[in-house]
């Protein structure tokens, strides 16, 4: 009997464009045109506190990586007290996203 080698396996895709957009879509929502703390955001979005691995690599870097959002503290990015706001992009988006809903 031979031993084989166990087949290696791709690593898992990135999230589709569509899931990345939808993503993010939905926190500029929740984010609005105020300030929100990542805890806060997350509850919004139904994350646990376990669920923070997944809701920075799926939701806010994402985010922060088309320009739709910022650090309310760029200075300090681990401070207790960090929040994010949208861009002027993200504000586009939101209205345009607040404009649909009205249709």
């Amino acid at each position: 009997m031979a031993f084989e080698r166990p087949i290696k396996q791709d690593p898992p895709a990135a999230p589709s464009i569509d899931k990345v957009e939808m993503r993010a879509r939905k926190l500029v929502l929740v984010i609005g045109h105020g300030t929100l703390p990542r805890c806060q955001i997350m509850a919004d979005l139904g994350f646990g506190q376990c669920g923070r691995r997944n809701f920075y690599r799926n939701y806010l870097y994402p985010a922060y990586e088309k320009g739709y959002i910022k650090l309310f503290k760029p200075d300090s990015p681990t401070s207790p007290e960090q929040a994010y706001l949208l861009t002027p992009k993200g504000l586009d988006l939101l209205a345009t996203l607040t404009a649909e809903e009205a249709i």
